[in-house]
């Protein structure tokens, strides 16, 4: 098969499969596409380490450790399963940080309307690992999610059938909601900061609101093994929320730097945070997070609004738990609402078949 002119974003694609521990083998089984995929980077750190030698000034060596590779992927929201739950699944981070997936990325003919059959080219990367994910939930466009991928292994292997890409199929969302934007965030069973000590006002009109898990993955290597045998979770693993709102008055948050002896006067509360989309899906960050910034912008004489940002912290408290179309419904609003979603699933579908 000749080689392509282009490749454009009609005749590639990307397949995960998994999530699995680490001491299993093989990964998983079967691989299924990333509904919703907008971009996809791969890319390939060769580490070299110059060795020199006495007696000359030229270069002994380049010594080639191991190579990293990485993946980044973004996705729209839209009620089909979430890149972080297809590689790690869903859950409390701890119970699912030692998890492991595979990568597949293909290449079809640049004269072909959907990456239908068997590909040009394969590349297959496993095992990876989920390093960092970012879910942005703003009012001008689609919720989207940020995934990073990492790996030390990179191979391009024989193309195997894709089988059918049935676009009618996944138009439909298995929640049935479809792509989520500004009307799918739920108010009633989200919980955001509130009250002094680092609260939102209580009326704030919020207008995005910024999700970030960053797990590290460090990297444990044993003698008569080349490539590591596990890249584990650095815990603790901070965990950040910034809310932005449309100003309506001040930020209300006030600070008090009291110099009385023997006192520790503080200004901030822990809060409690928990983002909610109306298909069930949701991000709980726990009770514990503070606030570390706030940003008073924007008014000026262009006409623009004032916007105010309101970033949190905390550490290690992450569940995401991946939407099955439960909604906001009566009795299922708040605390509630979060108990009766507590029972994740294990989002590993295959190819052409519904959850």
């Amino acid at each position: 098969m000749p080689a392509n002119n282009r490749v454009y974003y009609a005749v590639q694609g990307v397949r995960l499969r998994g999530p699995s521990g680490t001491n299993v083998a093989p990964i998983n089984t079967g691989w299924d596409r990333v509904r919703g995929l907008q971009t996809v980077g791969i890319n390939t750190n060769f580490n070299l380490e110059p060795i020199y030698q006495m007696g000359q000034l030229e270069l002994y060596d380049n010594f080639e450790e191991v190579p990293e590779v990485e993946v980044t992927l973004n996705k729209v929201v839209d009620g089909w399963p979430l890149i972080y739950a297809m590689g790690m699944g869903t859950g409390a981070l701890v119970d699912i940080s030692n998890n492991r997936c595979g990568v597949q990325f293909g290449v079809f003919s640049d004269t072909a309307s959907a990456t239908t059959g068997t590909p040009q080219v394969l590349l297959q990367i496993e095992p990876a690992y989920v390093s960092s994910a970012t879910y942005t939930l703003n009012t001008d466009g689609n919720f989207t999610e940020d995934v990073t991928i990492v790996a030390n292994d990179k191979e391009w292997v024989t193309p195997a059938d894709w089988g059918a890409y049935d676009a009618s199929a996944w138009t439909t969302s298995p929640t049935g909601f479809g792509i989520a934007r500004r009307q799918q965030y739920s108010r009633t069973a989200s919980i955001l900061p509130t009250g002094v000590g680092g609260g939102i006002p209580s009326d704030a009109h919020i207008n995005n609101i910024t999700i970030t898990a960053n797990l590290g993955r460090e990297q444990i290597r044993e003698l008569g093994q080349r490539t590591p045998y596990t890249r584990y979770v650095n815990f603790p693993v901070e965990i950040t929320c910034e809310i932005a709102i449309t100003a309506g008055s001040g930020d209300m948050v006030g600070v008090n730097n009291s110099n009385v002896a023997c006192s520790n006067p503080k200004a901030l509360n822990n809060q409690t945070i928990k983002i909610a989309l109306c298909d069930g899906t949701y991000w709980d960050l726990g009770t514990k997070n503070k606030l570390t910034t706030v940003n008073y912008q924007g008014g000026d004489t262009g006409g623009g609004n004032s916007t105010i940002t309101y970033s949190y912290q905390t550490y290690n408290d992450f569940i995401f738990v991946q939407g099955t179309g439960y909604g906001n419904t009566a009795g299922q609003v708040g605390t509630a609402f979060f108990e009766s979603m507590s029972n994740g699933q294990d989002f590993n579908f295959q190819d052409g078949s519904n959850p």
